[in-house]
């Protein structure tokens, strides 16, 4: 078996211990059931010994919990909510959830804030839903491609909206139905980072649309994205400035101290 724990050749070098215990919660969390160390091991192409290290370190510090009887662990529910609770008024979610819960009863839209956590990953961190359906089933925690939809087209802006990059970003892209050409699609990216929101209709489920707004670091980087989502109908005529209005309104809460 090979481990993979190479560090980088150039810049800083990742922690090869620290790296393989972010993947082993991650795959913890994708698990459906506990799991023994040789089993889990094969899963991320790594030494056995190594894993039940760092699981056993995981385990005393209550993040991990083990069955002696099966001789298997899993993530401990306990431990996990305890390091990833959101419990400070400055925190990101709670400054905005509030108003999130309030334009989404006005409008009866369904409101996301999501985190970029990978070059090619972001993860809902928030939702606000009006008390009616409307076919959405995302929630908090759910991971979805960052190269995809609304949200795709402004973060491949974002990174430069000359051919050089576009191109690279368009051959990476995720296309759940139909794949535009690369003229109409760069077009529509600097139409986009221009306007500083994006509209998509073809990503999301049938009779569904979905505006996305930035909210954009110092450095000009995507950390953090609101998408507002609801039946097509409401995003027609007038309806369209005014929703797109608040989730800017919404991204500019996010990124103010206070």
């Amino acid at each position: 078996m090979i481990d993979t724990s190479t560090p980088a050749k150039s810049g800083t070098k990742p922690v090869g211990a620290a790296k393989l215990t972010i993947e082993i919660l991650r795959c913890l969390a994708k698990q459906r059931g506990a799991i023994g160390v040789t089993p889990l091991a094969n899963k991320l192409n790594r030494y056995p010994g190594t894993v039940y290290a760092v699981l056993k370190t995981l385990q005393a510090e209550g993040v991990v919990e083990f069955n002696p009887s099966t001789k298997t662990y899993r993530l401990c529910l306990g431990g996990i909510l305890e390091i990833s609770a959101l419990k400070r008024e400055q925190d990101l979610p709670r400054k905005i959830e509030q108003e999130m819960s309030e334009t989404s009863d006005q409008f009866g839209v369904t409101i996301y804030l999501s985190q970029k956590v990978r070059p090619n990953a972001m993860i809902i961190i928030a939702c606000a839903a009006p008390d009616q359906p409307l076919g959405l089933y995302a929630k908090i925690g759910h991971r979805f491609p960052v190269l995809m939809g609304a949200v795709g087209r402004l973060v491949s802006g974002m990174a430069g909206i000359d051919d050089e990059h576009l191109l690279v970003a368009y051959a990476e892209y995720r296309w759940n139905r139909h794949q535009p050409n690369y003229e109409d699609w760069s077009k529509q990216v600097r139409q986009d980072i221009a306007s500083g929101y994006a509209y998509e209709e073809d990503s999301m489920p049938e009779g569904l649309a979905t505006i996305a707004v930035p909210v954009k670091e110092p450095s000009n980087n995507i950390k953090f994205m609101i998408n507002i989502s609801g039946p097509r109908g409401d995003f027609v005529g007038e309806r369209l400035p005014q929703l797109v209005t608040v989730a800017k309104k919404l991204a500019e809460r996010a990124k103010s101290p206070r």
